[in-house]
């Protein structure tokens, strides 16, 4: 098996890991054993703790991604018909373990995890800019995302809130 086979066979089994079990859960042994490798050979691949948890996030959000663009057309939309999309598939309650993970880590920043600070930043930002590019509106997209994830907080919480129109 290639490297690079190999480096993408433990991500897909580290997101699997992050998502089950949460950020917080995520230290490298527990990690190498879901991944049927060893930490050693996750810091070989990833460079650090921080780097194979950045590889997990990323995971799961290209997986989200991914998810969201089956359900959209190939043209950019108008902010309201996007956001009807998007919360079609996040009122399915198929993000939930993905809005947990996400929670979570900003949490961690919160709290003055640099780590998670920047690993989050980076994700976020990731998500913000596919976002804009299905907009006819690419500005709004700050707004939408600030509004799918308002929703995914206060819904998690219990509240029974409306999924923003946008």
């Amino acid at each position: 098996m290639s490297q690079v086979t190999e480096k993408l066979k433990y991500t897909d089994a580290l997101a699997d890991f992050v998502l089950a079990h949460g950020v917080s859960a995520a230290s490298l042994r527990p990690m190498a054993k879901a991944a049927g490798t060893s930490d050693r050979m996750l810091v070989y691949h990833y460079g650090s703790k921080a780097g194979v948890i950045e590889a997990a996030l990323r995971e799961i959000a290209t997986r989200n991604m991914q998810d969201l663009e089956a359900a959209l057309p190939p043209k950019p939309l108008p902010a309201k018909d996007l956001m009807a999309v998007l919360g079609m598939v996040a009122q399915s309650g198929q993000f939930d373990p993905v809005y947990a993970v996400f929670f979570e880590l900003a949490a961690l920043a919160l709290r003055g995890d640099e780590s998670a600070k920047s690993i989050g930043h980076a994700v976020a930002t990731h998500f913000l800019d596919w976002t804009r590019v299905r907009l006819t509106e690419p500005e709004r997209a700050p707004e939408l995302l600030a509004a799918v994830e308002g929703w995914g907080m206060l819904n998690g919480l219990g509240l029974d809130v409306p999924f923003p129109s946008g």
